[in-house]
């Protein structure tokens, strides 16, 4: 992926916290054994970007948000994304 254009992207959605209805999904498929695709139309998209730019594989931009295809490598797991509550 070229990072000119991934900071570029970066740049455009920094900041944008969304209205009430903006949101963010990950698609963790065991079909896509080498990839996890994210969707988001908030700053996530900078979030994301800052923190596994170089394993983003592909990007597609409209107005509506930003769709990214990411290395598994650098996928915790869907599970990772809740705290333990005792």
């Amino acid at each position: 992926m070229d990072q000119k254009a991934l900071i570029e992207v970066k740049e455009r959605w920094k900041g944008k916290g969304g209205g009430p209805e903006s949101e963010s999904t990950v698609t963790d498929s065991k079909l896509d054994k080498n990839i996890v695709h994210v969707w988001s139309c908030n700053s996530d998209i900078s979030k994301i970007i800052d923190r596994c730019g170089s394993a983003i594989i592909s990007v597609r931009e409209d107005r509506d948000g930003v769709s990214f295809q990411i290395s598994r490598s650098a996928f915790r797991g869907v599970s990772y994304a809740f705290k333990v509550l005792k």
